[in-house]
């Protein structure tokens, strides 16, 4: 199998220098546009290609338009987590961990640790045992409070990708509208 000859799509194309979340160029001798996968939850992944043929050949027309239709396939459908689903910890519970802390008077205090994002900095709250009536109401608190956490950090990413494909398709339009107004008298 030989290499594809993309001397003739380097000339007519201009790729696009930032990477966006979701999409992919396919710069190949029989098909040229942009691929655009959501990730859903469930490890459902659902994709479209926007050829560069059906917008003039315009590789930046068709990019605008994934980008749309990422941003409204992001309001319908909920994105996959960024978390992880497997437990890597002592508690079989993603997130939560289960320690021995030391205190500053030198008493060692069982704990549970839950680890979680806000604003893109990773962070951790600790739930003392001995603060309630068993390790189990502690456990169950922790357990509460990682799955608000999983929750937020699901609509921060949504919310971000949106953020992203609605910059990219307004700098489009905004690219164009500039270019029509060059070309008049």
């Amino acid at each position: 199998m030989t290499k594809p000859d993309l001397s003739h799509a380097a000339q007519r194309h201009t790729i696009l220098p930032r990477q966006l979340p979701g999409l992919t160029r396919f710069d190949y001798q029989r098909t040229q546009g942009w691929l655009a996968r959501y990730y859903a939850v469930r490890q459902v992944v659902h994709q479209r290609l926007f050829s560069d043929s059906r917008y003039a050949w315009d590789p930046v027309r068709s990019r605008a338009a994934a980008c749309r239709w990422l941003l409204a396939y992001s309001a319908t459908t909920a994105p996959r987590p960024r978390f992880r689903n497997v437990a890597r910890s002592n508690t079989g519970l993603v997130g939560i961990c289960r320690r021995w802390k030391r205190e500053r008077s030198g008493r060692r205090v069982l704990v549970y640790d839950v680890s979680y994002q806000r604003d893109g900095k990773r962070c951790t709250k600790t739930f003392r045992v001995n603060h309630y009536s068993s390790q189990r109401a502690a456990l169950a608190f922790a357990v509460t409070f990682r799955r608000c956490c999983e929750e937020a950090m699901t609509l921060e990413r949504l919310r971000a990708l949106q953020q992203v494909w609605e910059q990219e398709s307004m700098q489009v339009l905004q690219e164009r509208s500039g270019d029509v107004a060059d070309a008049r008298p």
